[in-house]
């Protein structure tokens, strides 16, 4: 048997008790016999007590010390053969990281970039993730957490209309803070799920590395990253700021700012990992429902590869079963005949010599 393996085999030393158990067994028999034969003469001892001999007292002792080594066979946990194990299927936890800096204001998407993915994230993601938790996280020029991983779907909806421009605290698009700040929060939550990260932004950071940022979240926690630009990468989009006059658009240097799309920093996000996806979404539309089971069903056929797998299967049951059975007829040996028997032979025995 070349596949034979053992959990302990520190349990061994327990054989040392069962030789203990053996010799206390063997001094109890002598002694007993010792004993029958200070009580009655050798011819006269096989009358008065029958089957006084040493195959049963043996016996017994035998069934008990093989009980005993089959108990330590249990303990050291025997392995061998193989098994198909089925696993439990894991849930999925998305964790929505999305821009809100004044550039998601842009209207290249009707009715913004910003309220755009807030419909697609509302709309199409909540209804298609079936029980699974999500969270949101808030960026611009510094992360935010707006709603931890919950299965509360209407406080998600609560969250997720109430975020904003105003949600941060500082201007400017820093996808790298919000990429490692999903990375904390992720470590934080102990639960044994698959996790997803879904990057929505139009791409344009500030020197925030998020492809660094990426690489290290996929090879600490193996974490991908859905990555969805939204915007015009060509010519953009102006950003429309309200005034005390009215809305104007935003300017530098006395220029029109015009909001382009970053699709090849977003490709590289999503390209760290084999299972990352990259969107450009551009000014068309999305369907983010699909977008995520397409990855879920990823995840999911390399789970289904994983469901079975063969392994050693403990045999200790066998041995448990095994020590119990000679203990039960050890129980009911006796070490010489029924004593019933033995009354009659000798009330025979009495009446023949009386007579």
């Amino acid at each position: 048997m070349t596949d034979l393996s053992f959990d302990s085999l520190g349990w061994l030393n327990l054989l040392w008790v069962v030789l203990a158990v053996v010799a206390a067994g063997i001094y109890g028999i002598w002694r007993r016999r010792v004993g029958l034969r200070r009580f009655a003469d050798p011819h006269l001892l096989p009358r008065l007590v029958p089957g006084a001999g040493l195959g049963r007292p043996l016996l017994r002792l035998s069934l008990v010390a093989t009980a005993l080594l089959v108990l330590v066979g249990a303990l050291i946990g025997p392995r061998w053969g193989q098994e198909t194990q089925m696993l439990l299927r894991r849930n999925v936890d998305v964790l929505v990281l999305l821009d809100v800096s004044r550039s998601m204001l842009a209207r290249d998407l009707a009715p913004s970039r910003l309220e755009r993915a807030k419909l697609a994230i509302r709309d199409d993601l909540l209804p298609a993730l079936g029980g699974d938790r999500i969270g949101l996280i808030v960026f611009a020029g510094v992360p935010a957490l707006a709603c931890p991983l919950t299965c509360d779907y209407g406080f998600f909806r609560l969250a997720l209309d109430d975020v904003g421009p105003q949600s941060v605290g500082r201007g400017g698009t820093l996808i790298g803070d919000a990429i490692r700040k999903a990375g904390t929060l992720l470590a934080e939550d102990k639960l044994d799920t698959h996790k997803i990260v879904i990057l929505i932004t139009d791409g344009e950071d500030h020197e925030s590395y998020p492809v660094e940022a990426a690489a290290s979240l996929w090879e600490d926690q193996r974490v991908p990253i859905i990555a969805l630009a939204l915007g015009d990468p060509e010519q953009g989009a102006r950003i429309p700021v309200k005034t005390d006059r009215g809305e104007t658009y935003l300017e530098h240097a006395g220029q029109v700012v015009r909001s382009k799309a970053d699709f090849a920093t977003l490709q590289r996000v999503a390209g760290v990992s084999g299972q990352g996806v990259f969107v450009p979404v551009g000014t068309s539309n999305f369907d983010l429902a699909s977008i995520y089971r397409q990855v879920v069903s990823k995840l999911r056929s390399t789970e289904e590869g994983q469901q079975q797998r063969v392994r050693q299967p403990a045999r200790s049951h066998a041995f448990c079963v095994v020590a119990l059975v000679l203990v039960l007829f050890e129980s009911v040996l006796r070490d010489s005949p029924r004593r019933g028997g033995a009354h009659v032979v000798l009330a025979q025995r009495l009446t023949g010599e009386a007579a």
